[in-house]
């Protein structure tokens, strides 16, 4: 259900609240969940917030529970979506004085669950609205927007934010972890192009947050803020002028040992590649009629002409072998080009499934031996999984490590993401097993650090190190000092100490 639609529905109902999509009494909520919801409901506007009890767990008819991670989803015993800035507060203040642990859920697409919790989930996707400024140098987004949302609406003025290739995204949690995407050598992260940010702090107040107002929660937020130092309601990003863009792919299907070549030749050209093209290099077992093979497939865009990006790719091929087919480049415009890697126009509009995610970087050039590893690993693994490694370089290595929270910059070659998703809950431990095992494996050949957005639990104790390096001493103390008593906490927060 739109915000238009249940605002339609909850008008006026300050005495009752949305439960699996019939009414119900304060009275009864309060049965339900244990929980002073009439105080709750006391502090919302019922005509822009909408609080959710669920009559039956797991159910909803508005499905608002439906997150991206289907091991991790949970029915919270109330659920506020909030339609703006002052609600956030009002509901954080009622948690923290009623000792209610809480999650902050925007698109939901968090790898590990973090924005899931059983008692209370702080939802943003009453706060949709994107508007262009007058000049068109920047948007305002609200944090409830999907990037496809946000693309769908700059594509008439042939602008865009750089950001990721999956619409249903939130643009909150993808920003405030970094945010790599279709345009990020061109034009850098997606934390890159934030100006400014409104953000509800664990005081209930709402905080402007810019170079100017609040520099260091500024400098907090833009790679280290999922979850960890307050709510942001809204963001003022810098818009990017794109209209046609040069979409490409190219495949090879090799041997393992064969395959060291095209993915040396892959690492060689990305050290002198412009900063116009965007890359990644797609790694998984070929299809069955192909048995032992790896299949190596290179796609992604250029801001610039097709002509220049044709003598890059052969270039390419001047490295690694002729490509297994003529490379395949389509000019076309930014929105069609982003809708094709989203899965094109028939893609869901939103998924749940079993899935697991890790990552790597790497910041030398991956030795035979480490490629060998990765190759023969993916190729002998009992069940499919693939491996995603995106270009860094250009406009993204250009800011300082620690110039933001974001610190995988510098010298970072290009990251790595392990990726696999299966169909029966029966077969979760399986594939957990065969990830952690290639996982294990590449340890010797990656640098040890990791991207927070594609979180994983199984980094122990040893995750925040892992995502943001030497800049956790600053982020620690900004903790403390904006958060003293972790009101903003998951199992991968910003920790106090």
């Amino acid at each position: 259900m739109q915000r238009r639609d249940f605002l339609k529905v909850t008008g006026g109902l300050s005495a009752h609240l949305i439960v699996g999509g019939s009414l119900l009494s304060i009275r009864q909520a309060e049965a339900e969940t244990g929980l002073p919801i009439a105080a709750l409901q006391a502090s919302l506007d019922p005509k822009k917030d909408l609080v959710l009890i669920p009559e039956n767990k797991g159910s909803s008819k508005f499905d608002f529970d439906k997150s991206y991670q289907l091991r991790t989803q949970i029915t919270p015993r109330v659920r506020v979506v909030a339609g703006s800035a002052a609600a956030v507060g009002s509901t954080i203040l009622w948690a923290t004085n009623n000792g209610i642990d809480f999650a902050i859920r925007s698109g939901g697409h968090s790898y590990e669950g973090f924005s899931q919790s059983p008692d209370l989930v702080i939802d943003v996707r009453g706060m949709t609205a994107i508007k262009l400024s007058n000049d068109k140098k920047s948007v305002s987004i609200g944090s409830g927007s999907s990037l496809g949302s946000v693309y769908k609406a700059l594509t008439p003025s042939h602008l865009a934010i750089p950001a990721g290739s999956c619409f249903p995204v939130g643009v909150a949690g993808h920003s405030l972890g970094g945010g790599f995407g279709l345009l990020g050598r061109p034009f850098g992260l997606a934390c890159d192009s934030i100006l400014s940010m409104e953000m509800v702090d664990a005081s209930g107040q709402i905080r402007t947050v810019s170079e100017q107002a609040n520099p260091d929660l500024f400098w907090a937020l833009r790679g280290g803020g999922n979850g960890s130092f307050g709510v942001v309601t809204n963001f003022i990003f810098r818009t990017s002028a794109v209209n046609m863009v040069a979409k490409f792919g190219m495949e090879w299907n090799k041997t393992p040992a064969q395959g060291v070549k095209v993915m040396q030749a892959w690492q060689q050209w990305l050290e002198d590649l412009p900063s116009s093209i965007t890359c990644t290099l797609h790694l998984e077992k070929a299809e069955k009629k192909k048995p032992g093979l790896i299949k190596l497939r290179v796609t992604g865009l250029s801001v610039q002409s097709a002509s220049r990006l044709k003598v890059e790719l052969k270039r390419l091929q001047s490295l690694a072998g002729a490509a297994d087919d003529a490379p395949a480049i389509v000019t076309e415009t930014f929105d069609l080009a982003a809708t094709a890697f989203n899965g094109g126009k028939h893609a869901p509009v939103y998924e749940s499934i079993l899935m697991k995610g890790k990552s790597d970087y790497v910041t030398e050039p991956m030795t035979d031996q480490g490629i060998l590893t990765l190759l023969g690993g993916l190729q002998k693994a009992p069940v499919s999984m693939a491996l995603l490694c995106d270009s860094y370089g250009g406009a993204i290595n250009k800011v300082a490590s620690d110039a933001t929270a974001f610190v995988h910059r510098a010298n970072t070659k290009y990251s790595m993401q392990y990726y696999m998703q299966w169909d029966k809950p029966d077969a979760s431990d399986a594939h957990l097993l065969a990830m952690r095992t290639l996982y294990d494996s590449m340890r010797p050949f990656v640098s040890g650090g990791c991207y927070v957005n594609y979180c994983d639990l199984d980094l122990g104790n040893g995750y925040a190190k892992a995502y943001w390096g030497d800049n956790l001493p600053r982020l620690m103390k900004i903790k403390a000092q904006v958060d003293p008593k972790n009101i903003f906490k998951h199992a991968q927060s910003v920790p106090l100490s």
